[in-house]
């Protein structure tokens, strides 16, 4: 398999949902997972190119031919590009004594880079202490938007975004199978991007440029080196799990047995027009969170998440792992 890295720049702010969160609309998260971009690459594709250019996506995933990570951060330092991955759950093998400041600083640590890696696999193995660097990728915003009902008053309301710093962005690894389907992927990305993804995209949120393709099958630094060496181990000491996903069910406990992971709710509406004349939620899950940290590698499946509508709605489950020798 092929493996890429899409470099992403929002220069907007963006309105990413949290999915585990009452308040989704008045906050943002800082990244959107692989769920949310495979809901807006079918979106994508039945605009170009119908409702075959959605069958197609859709056999491809749910037969391992298309992989797509959550995303995650990129920062620019001195002029070269430092890429971030989701901490992981890993549990350290010793007993260290760890000042209260910097041990609050790892709890709320989300992002490790590239090339930190060794150095936080070191401290788990209780060679030194890790020290995180907690720089912003960007800041939150709260803006009051209107909506308006035809004849009623105007009625005022929260939404939460995110906005990047110049220096800052997201990216996402996809595993393709042969050229032509990553070429006929890159496209959908760069009409994805004039759309944009995330909520509020109708008000102009989440459009994005496509800065940087990377194919990893041919790294040219340490860190993408590290990166294809981890997504092409074999028989390593355990799996990162980069994709928020959840096994099939004839897989959850063997999945399972061993793993540290954090859970996550995935919900949300359907986002199509032809579904149905009013508005329909997808179904809840609960998937392990990027960052989950198993023992044995998965599948997934796509989970059909919607029912009485048009057309079948289906969630992204398919994971991307790196494999880890912590």
């Amino acid at each position: 398999m092929d493996y890429y890295l899409y470099k992403l720049r929002f220069d907007g702010a963006v309105h990413f949902g949290m999915a585990d969160s009452a308040t989704s609309l008045q906050s943002s998260s800082d990244h959107f997972c692989a769920d949310t971009l495979f809901s807006a690459l079918c979106h994508t594709a039945g605009t170009l190119w119908g409702g075959d250019g959605i069958e197609v996506l859709c056999e491809q995933a749910d037969t391992g031919r298309l992989l797509l990570s959550d995303s995650m951060p990129w920062r620019s330092r001195e002029g070269e590009d430092v890429y971030y991955l989701p901490k992981p759950c890993a549990i350290s093998q010793t007993k260290q004594e760890v000042p209260a400041g910097l041990r609050k600083a790892i709890k709320r640590m989300a992002w490790i880079p590239v090339p930190e890696m060794a150095d936080f696999q070191s401290s788990l193995e209780g060679h030194g202490l890790y020290c995180p660097s907690e720089e912003p990728f960007g800041v939150h915003e709260a803006r009051t938007m209107a909506a308006v009902h035809e004849g009623d008053d105007t009625t005022p309301y929260q939404v939460g975004a995110y906005r990047f710093k110049p220096s800052c962005g997201l990216y996402i690894l996809v595993g393709c199978v042969d050229e032509t389907q990553a070429q006929r992927l890159e496209k959908l990305l760069h009409a994805l991007g004039t759309g944009g993804i995330g909520g509020k995209v109708s008000a102009g949120y989440g459009a994005f440029s496509i800065e940087n393709v990377i194919l990893l099958n041919k790294p040219f630094d340490a860190q993408t080196q590290w990166l294809y060496d981890a997504l092409t181990a074999k028989n390593p000491k355990h799996y990162l799990l980069l994709t928020t996903s959840l096994p099939a069910d004839d897989e959850l406990d063997n999945v399972l047995s061993g793993a540290s992971y954090q859970i996550t709710r995935r919900g949300g509406y359907v986002q199509s027009d032809t579904f149905s004349y009013t508005p329909q939620r997808k179904r809840t899950q609960y998937f392990l969170a990027a960052g989950a940290m198993l023992e044995r590698p998965f599948a997934g499946a796509l989970y059909s998440v919607a029912e009485a509508g048009a057309h079948p709605v289906y969630r992204y489950s398919k994971p991307m792992m790196l494999g880890v020798s912590f």
